[in-house]
């Protein structure tokens, strides 16, 4: 597998600090917002497993390959766990006793931006920000953009792969 170059990981990068900094600002002004720190809400339902862009993959790879051996190993038979099963998923990543994500500091821009982004005129939720929204609205929420972002990183970072086509790419941890 070939590491990001220093653009690659700068573009990356300052295109995931653009999205923390938008929803810091929707988390830092309005105090009901689940999606912070402490929800694994969506880590455990999620509608389909991972799918994201190659950059994204090699970045979050990085974070993976930082996990002791034995959390790849408990991360890879999730993933071979996932095959054939039908959702609601859990994300293999999630330290489902703490709640955590274990690479969260290279997790994925779907991640980053669940919650907080608007996909085709719908938003991209769970159930609990719907009920939140009808009881305090969102008149003041500046939502992102989330066709242009994944459609942008696709075409930089040439296409996307899932979950079980990464894997499979990378059967040792040591890849």
């Amino acid at each position: 597998m070939e590491p990001l170059t220093g653009d690659q990981r700068e573009t990356l990068e300052a295109l995931y600090r653009r999205i923390d900094e938008r929803v810091s600002s929707t988390t830092g002004s309005h105090a009901w917002w689940p999606c912070r720190k402490g929800c694994d809400h969506c880590c455990r339902h999620l509608a389909a497993p991972l799918t994201v862009t190659r950059w994204e993959w090699t970045y979050l790879w990085e974070g993976f390959q930082a996990l002791s051996p034995e959390a790849q190993a408990e991360i890879r038979a999730r993933v071979a766990e996932l095959s054939g099963t039908e959702r609601p998923y859990t994300c293999p990543f999630l330290d489902r006793e703490s709640g955590g994500c274990r690479v969260y500091a290279h997790r994925p821009l779907l991640c980053r931006t669940y919650g907080f982004y608007l996909s085709r005129g719908t938003g991209n939720w769970c159930h609990l920000i719907r009920g939140l929204l009808d009881q305090h609205g969102d008149g003041d929420i500046l939502w992102g953009n989330q066709d242009s972002l994944e459609e942008t990183l696709a075409r930089l970072s040439g296409g996307t792969l899932s979950l079980f086509e990464w894997f499979e790419a990378h059967p040792t941890a040591g890849c």
